[in-house]
């Protein structure tokens, strides 16, 4: 499911107007209705107000919704399964260079 799917399934099971829950993240009915739809990308600041909002785990949120940022940025790619490997790779050396420096 995608990331605006996601989140209007959460609003309408805690059946939530897009109305108000525009109105409780301070936002535009019409620019939650394009996230929501698709149409826009949540900025990670919303995405931790919506995390609030719909008392939902930020990081699970958070989770979805970058990996999404990642899917846009190498989708279109002919080596996107390499890429993807490499970067996993240089993950892999920071998460071990953190582990020494704690």
């Amino acid at each position: 499911m995608e990331f605006g799917e996601y989140i209007r399934s959460l609003r309408e099971k805690r059946n939530l107007l897009l109305r108000e829950m525009a109105a409780n993240l301070n936002m535009d009915v019409a620019y939650l209705s394009k996230i929501e739809r698709g149409n826009r990308i949540a900025r990670r600041e919303q995405v931790v107000a919506f995390a609030k909002t719909l008392k939902e785990d930020e990081n699970e949120l958070i989770k979805l919704w970058m990996s999404e940022q990642i899917i846009l940025m190498v989708k279109n790619e002919k080596e996107r399964t390499e890429i993807l490997k490499i970067a996993e790779q240089k993950i892999s050396k920071i998460d071990k260079l953190n582990l020494f420096n704690i």
